[in-house]
């Protein structure tokens, strides 16, 4: 991530390696470097869970129409056996069966809170980092002003080039820093856009069922 986004810096100076250039920024670089790593690890768990046969599986399909079925013990045997988020909302509602409406949609909202909650879990620490990456970029550049007003009181104003490697650190870290953050929010905004879509879908597939299980078994109206 990092490499991809400071391509265009490394164009204006070819005789600098990738490498260089990390080593160049100086000792900021490996916080901002850990900062990319973290990002782009927690966004590729994110795609690979994020994903609608993961949230809302097929097994859900047998669970639904063992409800319509009113075989409700099934049907939570069922639930029960199926390790996804819908899943685990579904047979929270049907651990409230035969109760009122108001019950088994507070016992599913509560539920489906607390899995929407974990799905945006990983994301939280995406956007930290898109906000951690700039203020070290920042921090570097201090770093970097300073170590060249230090060679200014050392050798004076007549030698420009004194004052290279500082400016170098300074110019080094905060593009690192940017090329961490930008991407990062941009990730996270749309993972938290993905996690909003999926809690939908799923509230579309089961908000259908309240009733359903809220209605008392056939066999006790007959009691």
């Amino acid at each position: 991530m990092l490499g991809f986004a400071t391509a265009a810096v490394l164009d204006t100076a070819p005789a600098q390696t990738f490498w260089e250039f990390l080593r160049a920024g100086g000792p900021v670089m490996v916080p901002i470097g850990l900062c990319s790593v973290i990002v782009l690890g927690l966004t590729l768990e994110r795609l690979l869970r994020l994903r609608h046969t993961l949230i809302l599986p097929a097994e859900m399909d047998g669970a639904v129409r063992l409800i319509e079925a009113g075989r409700f013990a099934d049907a939570e045997r069922a639930a029960a056996a199926i390790d996804a988020p819908a899943g685990r909302v579904l047979l929270a509602g049907l651990r409230r069966q035969g109760h009122s409406i108001p019950d088994v949609e507070r016992a599913m909202e509560q539920q489906g809170a607390k899995e929407a909650d974990r799905l945006r879990g990983p994301i939280r620490p995406i956007g930290l980092m898109g906000n951690v990456a700039p203020l070290l970029g920042l921090f570097g550049t201090v770093v970097g002003i300073l170590q060249a007003f230090q060679q200014v009181v050392r050798v004076g104003m007549g030698r420009p080039e004194a004052l290279a490697a500082g400016i170098e650190v300074a110019l080094i870290t905060t593009v690192a820093g940017l090329a961490v953050a930008i991407p990062a929010v941009v990730i996270a905004a749309w993972l938290q856009g993905r996690v909003r879509t999926l809690v939908r879908l799923m509230d579309e597939r089961l908000a259908p069922l309240v009733e359903r299980i809220a209605a008392r078994p056939e066999s006790s109206h007959a009691a």
